[in-house]
């Protein structure tokens, strides 16, 4: 009889520690998800932070890539553009040559300094591009001095063509004096003006 409550005893026993032990699993269980959440919600959370400034620096790295390699457009204005303009004085001039959507030209004028005092002065263009209706020009240095351009040209008060005044080059024109006096550089000084040059009459 002793025996028999012995053994019940030890069953008890095991049956209890059992027990426990499955009681301590299923509360660790249960804390499980209360651990697991937060590295989850970090992972979810910091995902799209990432994804998202990608995404930005990549449509701003497109949009540039876009604008640089964004075309010219073919010239509108009027095929006989072409010609002398007045410039600042008698006897100067601004030459404009558009052919096959390439310009090109100079600016004669003369010399107003002590060392070329009307000497007569050509200033090729350098870099010349035609977009739609707008002209951009540089012209190379002459005796310190360069010109850019940046405008159009628009119909005038002239009847004809071979009027003076039938086409205006219009826009604003820089006259640059570099400090160096032989090179462009960053270092110079620019008078900028708005200028209305009539065609010459042909």
């Amino acid at each position: 009889m002793r025996s028999h409550r012995s053994d019940t005893g030890k069953i008890n026993s095991v049956f209890k520690s059992i027990g426990e032990w499955i009681a301590g699993l299923v509360a660790a269980l249960a804390l499980l998800p209360l651990v697991a959440c937060p590295v989850a919600w970090a992972q979810q959370t910091s995902t799209p932070g990432l994804h998202h400034r990608s995404d930005s620096d990549g449509t701003r790295a497109a949009q540039k890539s876009s604008q640089k390699a964004a075309p010219t457009q073919p010239s509108t204005l009027p095929q006989d553009v072409s010609g002398p303009y007045d410039f600042d004085h008698l006897n100067e001039s601004i030459e404009i040559d558009i052919d096959h959507n390439k310009l090109s030209g100079y600016i004669s004028r003369l010399g107003d300094a002590e060392t070329d005092s009307n000497t007569p002065l050509t200033f090729f263009f350098d870099k010349a591009s035609v977009d739609g209706s707008q002209l951009d020009f540089q012209t190379k240095v002459v005796h310190g001095v360069w010109y850019s351009f940046h405008g159009t040209i628009f119909r005038g008060e002239g009847k004809t063509r071979e009027d003076e005044g039938y086409y205006v080059l219009h826009g604003v024109l820089q006259e640059h004096h570099p400090q160096g006096g032989l090179e462009k550089s960053a270092d110079e000084t620019i008078e900028r003006r708005i200028v209305n040059f009539k065609s010459m009459g042909q």
